[in-house]
C-alpha cells in the first residue's frame, strides 16, 4: 500500500525530474529510482552453492580431452 510523505529536493533536482518525467510521473520515477540503488539483485547462479565457481572451466570451443 502506497504511503504518502515529503521530501525536499533541490530546486535543480525538481526541474529535471519535471522536465524528464512531467509532474504527475515524479512519485513513480523516484520509486524505481530507490527500487533499483537500493535493492540491488544479488548476483549468483540460481540453486548453485556460492563456493562453486566458474574458473576453470573449459570453453566449449576447446578440443575436448578424449580427442
Amino acid at each position: 500500500m502506497p504511503v504518502k510523505t515529503t521530501i525536499i529536493l533541490k530546486d535543480e533536482i525538481y526541474e529535471y525530474l519535471v522536465k524528464k518525467f512531467g509532474r504527475r510521473k515524479i512519485s513513480e520515477a523516484i520509486n524505481q529510482l530507490l527500487m533499483k540503488n537500493l535493492f540491488k539483485p544479488v548476483e549468483s547462479m540460481f540453486g548453485v552453492d556460492p563456493w562453486i565457481t566458474t574458473e576453470g572451466l573449459r570453453d566449449e570451443d576447446e578440443a575436448h580431452e578424449a580427442s
